[in-house]
């Protein structure tokens, strides 16, 4: 079992009308309810971004602490701004 603390915030308008949306449709039976699962899911996907980061930076660091070079560096005549604005940059 866990304990739930109190945790005063801000939310804009929108924030508020969208909670509000998810109680009147009855996903969720409260505006708290629906926050807490917002946040623990938002928490959840973002935990999950840092641990797949994590990975790969480990594996960069092993790679090069063994000598080896993981990637190759390379130097572009343009910033990357101005190939995002090309369409290039994905």
């Amino acid at each position: 079992m866990y304990t739930m603390a109190v945790l005063p915030l801000r939310l804009s308008d929108d924030d508020i009308k969208a909670l509000d949306t998810l109680v009147k449709e009855g996903i969720y039976r409260s505006r708290s309810e629906a926050a807490r699962a917002m946040i623990h899911e938002g928490a959840k996907a973002k935990a999950g971004e840092v641990k797949d980061v994590s990975k790969i930076v480990q594996r960069l660091m092993r790679v090069r602490m063994k000598g080896g070079m993981p990637f190759k560096i390379s130097y572009m005549k343009k910033s990357a701004a101005e190939l995002v604005a090309e369409g290039r940059g994905g």
